[in-house]
């Protein structure tokens, strides 16, 4: 019996190469997971959707042209803006409009006095693109102007003189501001509207001008009678 027992035990051992092992089944690896294919769908949709929210976002701030938006002007502006030019003024016109691509610095410019006005020729306003001029008050005082030609192509003539700072010389820059090299405030050249900088309430004055045989005449009693805008808002 014990002969017959060792041969039976043999024959099982045979038949199962790895004796450590009863279940067959075991022995097959299992199948891999499905991969996630709704988390990977909406990985993707969220991604698609993300830049179509950034490029809309980048339309409405060009616009169809590219251009931004003009700076508003505050309340506190508008009630100076303009406070020197009769109802109903009309800026000068140099007859076409401007593009500032660069750096304009100002040109000192000699104007003409008479009896009641100051003059200069429009040509040579338009020319500079950018002037200082230099006005002798009756008082002794010297005042200095300011003419530019607007991206528009109309003509600013004001008084060169940023009121808390008491800047008086002023730069075109390329982004299309007015930008006085004393503090650095940035005003809009078309409207005058204060964009930066510590002055940025506070515009120039603008002059009422009119055109006499190819020159910019403006009358000396409203140079004469014009004092500083009052430091009634905030700086800085």
């Amino acid at each position: 019996m014990s002969e017959k027992n060792n041969k039976r035990a043999r024959q099982q051992s045979a038949a199962r190469p790895d004796g450590n092992k009863s279940n067959p089944k075991a022995m097959q690896p299992s199948a891999p997971a499905p991969a996630p294919k709704r988390n990977m769908t909406w990985i993707v949709v969220a991604v698609v959707a993300v830049l179509i929210v950034g490029g809309i976002a980048i339309a409405g701030q060009n616009g169809s042209g590219g251009d931004a938006k003009a700076p508003q002007v505050s309340a506190e502006e508008a009630k100076y803006l303009g406070r020197l030019l009769p109802a109903g003024y009309t800026p000068l016109s140099t007859g076409a409009p401007v593009e500032y691509t660069s750096t304009v610095e100002m040109t000192e410019l000699a104007a003409a006095t008479a009896d009641t006005q100051v003059s200069v020729p429009l040509a040579d306003l338009t020319d500079a693109k950018l002037s200082i001029l230099q006005y002798d008050r009756a008082d002794g005082q010297q005042l200095p102007l300011i003419a530019y030609v607007k991206p528009s192509g109309t003509l600013f003539v004001g008084i060169s003189f940023c009121p808390p700072c008491e800047g008086e010389w002023q730069t075109i820059q390329a982004d299309g501001t007015l930008t006085c090299n004393s503090c650095g405030t940035k005003r809009d050249l078309e409207t005058m509207a204060g964009i930066s900088g510590s002055c940025k309430l506070y515009p120039l004055d603008e002059l009422p001008a009119t055109l006499v045989d190819g020159n910019v005449v403006i009358e000396r009693a409203v140079l004469d009678s014009w004092t500083p805008q009052p430091l009634d808002r905030k700086v800085g």
